[in-house]
């Protein structure tokens, strides 16, 4: 357990030692809050209340606050995720992990965590937004944990995809590339599950990453999108730990 959470903080510290991840904290905070300004701004309108039309918070302005910060987190996760084990390749570092004592199980691990964490950080340079909500506004609390929660959990999965093409590459754009189209289309599916019919809907509506967010956006919560999600991750973590395992015998 220590040899986790010694690389997690590895890789953590790794991100704020690099000049991606202060870029990629940056460009996340700032769009984000010109984004929550602007919606802010749009359903405030004078003359809309004038009118007497009323918003409704939690069924429009939090899905659209969090919709966009999941495309954000979309888009940032594959350069989050393709530096992971390409870069220890490139600095000849992961020789050094395979000689230690340390499991891969514990070294794929520790990195996810890692990485996570970093989201995590992401996701918390929006909490300052979220108490304006609380202070000025009626917002449910749980459709906002809800909305905190997806995001999270979708951000976790793109970062387990990413982890797994970063272990089969040496080359970060080879996995920058691959992890950044495997996401995409992953989002895209639900819009074709809408073309589909029957069974064939149902099932690549289920394989679609915006499928299981749309509920939670909403404030409810269903285990079938919780086993989705950390499903999503173990299997992507345990093609991870096969590969690191396959190092060790070359």
């Amino acid at each position: 357990m220590n040899a986790i959470f010694s690389i997690a903080k590895r890789e953590l510290d790794a991100y704020f030692n690099s000049l991606i991840g202060w870029l990629c904290l940056l460009g996340f905070s700032l769009i984000s809050g010109l984004t929550f300004a602007w919606l802010v701004t749009a359903y405030t309108d004078p003359m809309a209340i004038m009118s007497g039309q009323t918003v409704d918070i939690n069924k429009m302005l939090i899905p659209d606050y969090f919709g966009t910060l999941s495309i954000l987190v979309l888009l940032l996760s594959p350069a989050l995720s393709m530096r992971i084990f390409s870069e220890d390749f490139k600095q000849k570092s992961f020789e050094l992990l395979l000689s230690s004592p340390i499991s891969s199980t514990e070294i794929v691990v520790g990195k996810f965590l890692g990485a996570c964490a970093y989201c995590f950080v992401l996701l918390s340079a929006t909490v300052p937004l979220a108490v304006v909500l609380l202070r000025y506004g009626e917002p449910d609390t749980n459709v906002l944990l809800m909305n905190y929660l997806s995001t999270f959990l979708m951000a976790s999965s793109c970062i387990s995809l990413g982890m797994a093409f970063s272990s089969f590459t040496k080359s970060q754009l080879i996995a920058l590339a691959l992890s950044f189209i495997s996401v995409l289309s992953l989002w895209f599916l639900f819009g074709l599950s809408q073309l589909a019919k029957g069974n064939i809907a149902t099932v690549v509506a289920y394989i679609s990453l915006l499928s299981h967010m749309d509920d939670m956006g909403k404030g409810v919560f269903h285990s079938k999108d919780l086993i989705y999600f950390l499903s999503f991750s173990l299997f992507f973590l345990f093609v991870s730990v096969q590969r690191i395992e396959a190092y060790r015998w070359q």
